[in-house]
């Protein structure tokens, strides 16, 4: 039964560890298909409650004297896990019909003996005594003692369709485990105190009797109610030890700090919810591959393995709190150590801090020294053979005309040629509605101003240059009341035309529905700086920019408030590599020109043209060469006259026909953007703090999960070669 809880807790495993986008969305729809039965509607008898004394006097002279316990629960649980091939079985002992026949050892229990078998003696621990096995038995024989022996032992249990009388009473219910479940105490992970000033002290428990609180664990899919939290404590250094957190004593008299530990096995979610880091990797796992939000994931958990317990229910807020608790705990380790803030903070602020902490100026720490086939190349020098083409010409466009013959570029034994590439996605989160500022709104639910500005304008008219006081529940003056109804108007159309679309189809437009007159800012274009703007709704941060590698790992991202420019470009690559060293042979963006001309005119050029060159994406390329004398002549991504042999290489077609071919993937950027575009509805309506901690997660997470890839392709070749 897909319903079964075995099922849903091996599909709920299998969500934290896929890795393929198509096969996790696989996954879902599956599980959308589900049927809502929780393990508690399906119709189960209760586990088998014979006196152990009975039920160890049958192991003692049915299985062999040396057995050990581990392979006695293994037997027990494997004949009461299969109730319904019992249920095949005592069926086909009796002989009720003509053509039927009595099988003692039927097939069905014999096909549940051998997997038991090869499990158990694989560890060395038999079954059967060796004076209880003749030495002219074959295996299979083996087997079939083995299965009688399983068959008395399902009937013993009461796991039999016959009754006393000899009546066949139907299947077999399944077995519910629910009187057999554990206790579950979370307590401290720590045995001893762990403060290096401090000796390796006992910690007694400070929770007193009475105050022990009672929460609800979710363990991978149980949900266990009324489970105790337990703390222990310190005298010598005062610090108190809980199973997600070690509470210390701050720097600052009378304050605390609160260390989060990566080692944690359960974290808090929620006021009386608890759960364990299955389900946070799979919350943070759900978040990357499906972009779900929050709200998403909360419905999936609750249609799905809470439909019918309430308190195994979730709520988005939860969820987010998962999220943040595992990332936190996620990045940490990346740094190898345990993140360290004041205590008691809320959960914006614990982002906001960790970003700070953690988040390296938006540097990936993933990406350091990475290098691999794919974005490094064998330094080659070029020949001095003059070649005659044109020095626009560039591979996959130019072809056509050039004869390809021998290669005269030569190797040398340098440093490998580096590539990185550059592109920036328009979205972000809301900011200050005042020209030129770009400070975190004052109220994030519904304000267009900061702090300061509210302060300064809040109470005028928010159209441009307007200074009247505004009407109450409103933001426009008597005078501009008209103004005010009509953008209230074209908002709620909007809003209406959007839902009749996910309605029907996200790309369907009737001719009945107004256009959406949304007034964005085109990619590549300055932003808007005029104060004639209305303010009725925040501004918004123009870009994400990120740079990464050929192969697709992230090298680091930034925010452009106003306008991705050749400015903000340089400044962001200044920031990413400060040294020499650390510089790219190439950098690859899609306006490299206009960033080349920046470069030369505000001097930089001096000190980056000693590391490295600027080169034009070759989709963008297209249209630059016909037009831009620098760009054809200074930034071709894969020239054919032989002056940057580093960016073209050899290879050969399925006919054996030689050709040249980009040296790199000069897209890197636009793949990763079409995969980043996926969380921009859900981080439009964020927070600064929440912005910036979820989208470094994230592209952490990503650049982990391609860098595991890259290790997966490469023992795979290792394999067959």
């Amino acid at each position: 039964m897909t319903g079964s809880p075995v099922f849903l807790c091996a599909i709920y495993r299998l969500i934290s560890m896929v890795q393929n986008f198509h096969a996790a969305l696989g996954i879902l729809v599956l599980l959308l298909f589900l049927p809502l039965v929780s393990a508690s509607q399906v119709n189960e008898r209760a586990f088998p409650d014979i006196p152990f004394k009975e039920f160890s006097y049958f192991i003692e002279k049915n299985f062999s004297s040396s057995i050990s316990l581990t392979s006695v629960l293994v037997i027990l649980f494997s004949v009461t896990e299969n109730a319904q091939l019992l249920s095949l079985h005592g069926r086909q002992q009796k002989k009720k019909f003509q053509g039927e026949r009595s099988t003692s050892a039927t097939s069905w229990i014999r096909a549940l003996a051998r997997p038991i078998r090869r499990r158990l003696e694989k560890g060395g621990d038999y079954l059967l005594d060796q004076d209880d096995v003749p030495t002219n038995q074959d295996d299979e024989q083996i087997t079939v003692a083995v299965a009688m022996k399983l068959d008395q032992l399902a009937k013993i249990l009461d796991l039999h369709p016959y009754n006393n009388a000899g009546n066949f009473t139907g299947k077999l219910k399944p077995i519910s485990h629910k009187d057999i479940q554990p206790v579950h105490v979370i307590c401290p992970d720590a045995v001893t105190c762990e403060t290096m000033a401090c000796k390796p002290r006992s910690l007694p428990m400070s929770t007193k009797i009475r105050d022990i609180p009672l929460v609800t664990l979710i363990k991978g899919f149980a949900v266990y109610d009324n489970v105790q939290v337990l703390a222990g404590y310190c005298d010598m250094c005062k610090t108190t030890y809980y199973a997600d957190h070690e509470r210390t004593p701050s720097s600052q008299s009378g304050q605390f700090d609160k260390v989060y530990l990566n080692s944690a096995q359960y974290l808090k979610i929620g006021h009386s919810l608890w759960v364990d880091r299955e389900f946070t990797s799979a919350v943070m796992s759900g978040v990357y591959h499906f972009h779900a939000s929050t709200a998403a994931y909360t419905a999936f958990w609750n249609n799905v393995f809470a439909s019918e317990s309430s308190s195994g229910k979730v709520s988005h807020r939860q969820i987010w709190q998962a999220f943040v608790q595992e990332s936190v705990r996620f990045m940490a380790s990346m740094s190898g150590i345990n993140l360290t803030l004041p205590d008691n903070l809320r959960i914006d602020e614990v982002t906001k801090e960790a970003y700070y902490v953690l988040g390296e100026g938006g540097l990936i720490r993933a990406a350091n020294g990475h290098a691999c086939e794919e974005c490094t190349q064998k330094y080659r020098r070029a020949s001095n053979q003059e070649v005659d083409h044109d020095q626009s010409a560039t591979v996959g466009m130019d072809e056509a005309n050039v004869l390809i013959g021998e290669d005269h570029d030569v190797e040398e034994s340098t440093a490998p040629v580096k590539m990185v590439v550059v592109d920036g996605i328009v979205m972000g989160h809301s900011i200050c509605a005042y020209p030129q500022c770009t400070s975190e709104l004052a109220n994030a639910r519904g304000g267009v101003y900061c702090a300061l500005h509210e302060n300064m304008f809040g109470a005028m008219c928010h159209v441009a240059n307007c200074i009247n006081v505004k009407v109450e529940g409103t933001l426009a003056c008597q005078i501009h009341q008209g103004k005010w109804n009509r953008y209230l108007k074209n908002r709620r159309q909007r809003n209406l035309n959007g839902f009749k679309r996910a309605v029907r189809r996200s790309d369907d437009s009737w001719p009945w529905m107004e256009a959406n007159q949304q007034n964005t800012q085109p990619h590549d274009e300055d932003t808007d700086t005029r104060r004639d703007r209305d303010a009725f709704v925040p501004s918004r941060i123009y870009c994400v920019e990120t740079i990464c590698a050929p192969c697709g790992v992230v090298v680091a991202w930034a925010k452009f408030a106003k306008a991705e420019s050749p400015t903000n470009i340089l400044q962001f690559l200044d920031h990413v590599y400060p040294v020499d060293e650390s510089r790219p042979d190439y950098i690859c963006i899609d306006k490299a020109c206009l960033v080349l001309r920046s470069s030369i005119a505000n001097g930089s050029w001096q000190r980056w043209s000693q590391t490295s060159r600027f080169i034009v994406d070759s989709y963008h390329y297209t249209n630059h060469r016909a037009t831009d004398v620098l760009c054809r002549t200074w930034c071709n991504p894969a020239p054919l006259n032989g002056v940057a042999p580093n960016l073209v290489i050899r290879g050969t077609n399925n006919d054996g026909d030689p050709y040249q071919k980009h040296a790199f993937n000069t897209q890197a950027c636009e793949q990763l953007n079409a995969w980043l575009g996926g969380f921009e509805s859900i981080l439009k309506r964020m927070t600064p703090g929440n912005f910036n901690w979820l989208l470094h997660t994230m592209l952490c997470y990503h650049t982990v999960h391609v860098l595991k890839r890259q290790k997966h392709t490469q023992n795979s070749a290792h394999m067959y070669n």
